[in-house]
Parts: structure tokens; C-alpha cells; sequence
């Protein structure tokens, strides 16, 4: 029979929310329930959706913590206090919007989660051929939302306890045999190693790269996978999630052995878009969109693309991907948290963001004239073009990128939904440009300043417009796009070619900044003023003149990612980590974040506030330390 169940349908699991005062201890009316929920192959995926809901929770978590520090956001007078002692810098620990426990609940619901896996196996023995597939795959998106979840912990927070115990009675943080303290660089070992190495369930290895085919159950009478492509992007996958670690893990390496680990981001994102590209990898496994002949397409090469159709609201892809309730590849979505107004899953983006909010209890944080003021008046993103990040609305500035759009059709802008509190956008966990910023990261690191710079800035079409390069050992031994072989080539391949990269009235590849017709100057830490767009240029007068080494030449372009990804995603709750991450990889200094940041106040608030206590968030867990004081 059917199984009709909305998307992140609310299940129950044993985990719940812990107190404030100390995260992982418990009252006895919070610990675990040992009782086994498990009792049936149907049981295992209702399981699932309970660690779901957990995930749904701490959505809008890293959002209203980190951007409002950010350089682009600042609060309005409707905010409430605590959000506006976050906004200026006042001590964090006992704040409630700092507080870590949503990310930590989702860990004891994975934990639990195995736990009960493994106590439902032993007891059933054998499952069905699809309960079978389905144990697995499910068991693998766990362990990827539990790598998720520690990577939130520490790109926030900058450490966290890991421990891997289901918790079934209360524990304390002393207890060494079951908690672990982790700074970023052992969180992130640990995270790889998981990730790496997958679990062991009931005597079964299971690996963390599997993905669960969610129509199987839902609809196994019909198999109509179509329509629950949403489906698959619940879970965020493993390469972007390993990627993600290993260039966090590389800020603590020898530079001989972050070069092989920056080789392995670079390999393994350019073979991943060069199989897109060619059609034999299919991510997701459905999409929404059809051919002429009405079948559903199941690759879409531009996924990943560094270009914005305009042609039509239908190929839209940028504009839509953050207002929408929907999700798909034409979107550029590579996973996101999904919530269902009409199905009692809520999260606060409207409500913070929208001048238009119903009653007094909303519009918190509106653009800082600073944060404006980073985009020159033809960038995509400025409040002149009003096409993506934000518009005016009641004479207000504000944060329209989730909720109120251009219509291409109509040649007007609109809300999502009639009624404003209805709309519950979807929280990105991961989307296509995460590619192209780590590759060009990884090409930075390995010397390849051509093709970062070329990511970076305006592109591979303004770079070679007849589509042809000189050999050189950056973009591998090639003469021509066409039959050109070679794991660096791959890049000219993927990033390239027209026909997925800009055909039929696209700008071609046109870069990270040229995507959003960026062309605004950037002024390092060490003082270097470039314009983004002519980057590589830049750097080779001031080295050929002896202004520069190439250590120098390699922070500049880090600096200028992260500038370029600071506009890139405001509101998203990433932005200031990857400040962070920078900072970490130039010796813990805080004066990269400041520098983003301080022009923002105009006072020395920031500034004080970072070179006193750090730029990571802190929160007191035990015994009235900090987590950092160990």
C-alpha cells in the first residue's frame, strides 16, 4: 500500500532537547528512552525523519548567531535584546541564540539512531531485499548528518565534545571514557575519519557515501521517483561534506601535506562536475525538470554552472534558488532543510528579514549601509538591481533573497505566498557555488594562480575566448578543449564549454565575481587594493617588481575568496565562519576577521571584543568555563 507521508513528517525520537546549564546532562525525564522504537522495517525510516526533524530545528540556528557579526547585516530597533547583544559583540555564553544544544541533539538522535539499528537487526535477523538496500543507506545519511552536525559545531564554535554513546542514562561531561574535548583541528580528523570509515552495525560495515532511494518506500506500490525528487536532498553528500572538512584540516598541516590534501579537493571536484557534465553522473537521482518528450531529465549538466540564465523564469536559476519553497537541480541546490507551513515546521527567516511581517514580533535585521555598500551598482546582488539579495519594501531596506522575487514573466516582483508568515523557505546546507570556491581554493594552494584566478574573477569564456590555452602545468598539457585529457584539464571541460556553461543567451563561465558582474575593489590586511577582476595581473606586476612572494600572493587570493564569499552569502550562516577558517589558517589571527568586519561599526567594539576573546562563538558548558578553556 502507499505510504503517504508529508516531506519531514514529525516522528518522535528518544532524543530531546537538554537543559542550558550543562548540554549533556540531563534530568531523568530527558535522557533516552531505552524502550526499543524499532520494530519494524517501516519503524526504520520513521526513525530517520525523527534525526530529520532535529535537523529541521537547528535550521536558522547559524544564521541569526553568525551573520548578524557579519559585515553585512545589523539589527533594528524591533529586535529583541538577546539578538542584539549578539549584534554588539557582548559576551555570548547564556545567550539564547548561541546556545549549541539544537546541533548537539542531532548527534544523540544519530547515536540513538545506531543504537536502535543495530538492537531492530539482531533482533529481526534477515531483512527484505529493499529493507536491506534501505538498513544501509539509511544508516549512512546518519552518519553524514552527524558529520554535519559537528561540522556546524566547530566552524561556530571552534571545538565541540564528541562522544558516541547513545546516552540512555545521564552522563557527565567529565567522563572521559565517553566525551571527548575536539578543537577545530581534532574535529575535523575526527569528522574525516567517520566519513572515511563509515560504522559498524550488527556485524555489517556501512559506508558513509550511500544514498537512500526514498520513493522505494514511499511509493513502492507505483516506484513514481519523480515525484519525490525532493527527497534527495535531505542529506548533505559526502563529497562536498569531505571537501569542506579537508579545507579546514589543511589550516593545520605541514604545507607538504596540505598540498596533497588540497590535490584531493582538486581531483575529486573537477572529476565530479567533469561527470556531470558528461552526463555519467546523475545527482540527484530525479530532477523536476522534462524534455521535450515530457520524460524527466535525470542529469542536469548546468547544476553546477558559473553562469546566470536571464532568458526566462524557467531557466532561472540563481534568482530562484533561495525564493522557493521548492527544490531542484535547475536551482543549483546541492542539499537543504525543507519545512512544510502547513504541516506545523516553521523557521524564522521570514519573520526576521520581512518589513512586511504581520504584527510587532518581527523584521530584526535589516542591511548595514556598510554591507550595501559592498556591491557596486551593477552587481546582480545591490539593492540598484534588486534582483537577488535585497530591495526596499515599506520604505525599508531589507533582506529579500528568501521570500519576494522577480517574476520574469509578469515583469514584477511578488512574495512567495499571498500570506507572508505562510512562507518557509528552504535552508541551504549546500549549494553549487560551495564547488567552484573550494576549487578555487585548492588551485590557490597548489600554485595554480591562473585557473584561481580565473574562478575567482571573470572566468574561463573573458579568459580564452577562443577557447583555447597555451600548455601550461596549471591547466594541464592541453591545447584545445575539445579531446583533451588529463585530470587538470578537466577544468576547462567543466567550466567551460557553452553548451552548459551560457548557451542560448548565458554569460558563458563568467567567475565567482564576473557571475554577479562584480567588479569592486578589494583591500587586503596587508594592505594590496586590487580590483577582483584583475587579480591575477595584479599579483604578477607586484611579484615581478618584488612587492610580493607567492606566500603573499596565496593569503591575498584567500583574502579575496573570502571577501568574495562574505557577499556571496550573506544571510546563509557561513559567511563569518569562512572568515574564521582564514584566520585559522594565518596563525589564529584575529585581525583577518576584524578587517572584515569593524568598518561595519565604525568603532572599536569588534575589534575589542575578537582580539579579547576570540573570533569563534563561545559558550559556557561546564562548571562556568568557556568552551575553549579546556
Amino acid at each position: 500500500m502507499k505510504k503517504i507521508f508529508h516531506i519531514f513528517t514529525v516522528v518522535a525520537v528518544a532524543a530531546s532537547f537538554f537543559s542550558c546549564s550543562d548540554i549533556l546532562e540531563t534530568n531523568p525525564k530527558d535522557i533516552l528512552d531505552t524502550k526499543d522504537y524499532i520494530e519494524n522495517e517501516d519503524e526504520m525510516y520513521k526513525g530517520f525523519l525523527g534525526i530529520l526533524n532535529r535537523v529541521q530545528e537547528a535550521g536558522d540556528q547559524s544564521i541569526f548567531l553568525t551573520d548578524t557579526r557579519c559585515n553585512y547585516l545589523e539589527v533594528t530597533d524591533n529586535a529583541p535584546d538577546a539578538l542584539q547583544d549578539i549584534y554588539n559583540y557582548q559576551p555570548t555564553d547564556g545567550n539564547e541564540y548561541a546556545n549549541p544544544t539544537c546541533y548537539y541533539a542531532i548527534v544523540v538522535a544519530c547515536n540513538d539512531y545506531f543504537h536502535k539499528m543495530q538492537e531492530f537487526r539482531k533482533s529481526v535477523g534477515g531483512l527484505s531485499e529493499n529493507g536491506e538496500n534501505h538498513f544501509k543507506a539509511l544508516l549512512s545519511c546518519a552518519v553524514r548528518l552527524k558529520v554535519w552536525a559537528y561540522y556546524m559545531l566547530g566552524r561556530i564554535y571552534g571545538q565541540a565534545y564528541w562522544f558516541d554513546d547513545p546516552l540512555t542514562e545521564m552522563k557527565s561531561l567529565s567522563d572521559a571514557s565517553i566525551f571527548t574535548y575536539c578543537d577545530m583541528q581534532q574535529l575535523t580528523e575526527k569528522c574525516i575519519a567517520l566519513l572515511d570509515n563509515g560504522i559498524e552495525v550488527a556485524g555489517t560495515h556501512i559506508s558513509a557515501d550511500l544514498e537512500m532511494n526514498w520513493y522505494e518506500w514511499l511509493d513502492s506500490e507505483n516506484q513514481n521517483a519523480e515525484n519525490y525528487y525532493k527527497w534527495q536532498y535531505l542529506t548533505p553528500p559526502w563529497l562536498i561534506l569531505r571537501a569542506e572538512l579537508v579545507s579546514w584540516r589543511c589550516n593545520y598541516l605541514s604545507e607538504e601535506a596540505a598540498a596533497l590534501e588540497w590535490q584531493w579537493i582538486h581531483d575529486n571536484i573537477l572529476q565530479y562536475l567533469y561527470d556531470l557534465h558528461a552526463g555519467t553522473k546523475r545527482v540527484p537521482a530525479v530532477s523536476n525538470e522534462k524534455d521535450d518528450n515530457g520524460n524527466f531529465i535525470e542529469n542536469l549538466g548546468y547544476l553546477y554552472q558559473l553562469n546566470i540564465p536571464l532568458q526566462s523564469d524557467a531557466s532561472n536559476a540563481y534568482f530562484r534558488m533561495f525564493c522557493s519553497e521548492e527544490i531542484g537541480s535547475k536551482m543549483q541546490i546541492v542539499s537543504g532543510i525543507m519545512y512544510d507551513y502547513t504541516n506545523h515546521q516553521r523557521n524564522r527567516l521570514v519573520q526576521y528579514f520581512c518589513p512586511s511581517w504581520p504584527g510587532s514580533d518581527g523584521f530584526y535585521l535589516k542591511p548595514s549601509e556598510y554591507g550595501v555598500n559592498l556591491y557596486n551598482e551593477q552587481d546582480l546582488r545591490s539593492p540598484v538591481q534588486k534582483m537577488v539579495v535585497n530591495s526596499d519594501l515599506n520604505g525599508q531596506p531589507a533582506v529579500t533573497k528568501f521570500y519576494y522575487s522577480y517574476d520574469f514573466t509578469l515583469r514584477n516582483y511578488k512574495f512567495l505566498r499571498e500570506n507572508i508568515f505562510e512562507i518557509q523557505p528552504t535552508i541551504l546546507t549546500f549549494r553549487g557555488h560551495d564547488f567552484h570556491f573550494l576549487l578555487a581554493e585548492a588551485e590557490n594552494h597548489l600554485h595554480h594562480e591562473w585557473p584561481a584566478a580565473a574562478i575567482i574573477g571573470n572566468g574561463l569564456t573573458n579568459e580564452f575566448a577562443d577557447k583555447t590555452i597555451p600548455v601550461n602545468p596549471q591547466w594541464g598539457n592541453v591545447t584545445t578543449v575539445v579531446g583533451s585529457q588529463g585530470q587538470d584539464s578537466l577544468v576547462m571541460t567543466t567550466l567551460y564549454d557553452d553548451t552548459w556553461f551560457g548557451g542560448n543567451g548565458g554569460y558563458g563561465n563568467s567567475g565567482i565575481a564576473g557571475t554577479m558582474l562584480d567588479r569592486t575593489y578589494y583591500t587586503s590586511t596587508a594592505g594590496y587594493r586590487v580590483r577582483v577582476d584583475s587579480l591575477r595581473a595584479y599579483c604578477q606586476q607586484k611579484i615581478n617588481n618584488g612587492e610580493m612572494t607567492e606566500q603573499q600572493r596565496i593569503q591575498l587570493y584567500d583574502e579575496v575568496l573570502a571577501y568574495e564569499y562574505s557577499k556571496e552569502y550573506i544571510a546563509e550562516g557561513k559567511a563569518y565562519s569562512y572568515l574564521c577558517k582564514m584566520a585559522e589558517r594565518y596563525g589564529k589571527n584575529p585581525q583577518i576577521v576584524v578587517h572584515y568586519i569593524e568598518p561595519k561599526y565604525n568603532t572599536p567594539v569588534c575589534r575589542n571584543y575578537i582580539t579579547s576573546n576570540g573570533y569563534f562563538i563561545q559558550w559556557n558548558l561546564k562548571d562556568g568555563k568557556f568552551l575553549n578553556e579546556k
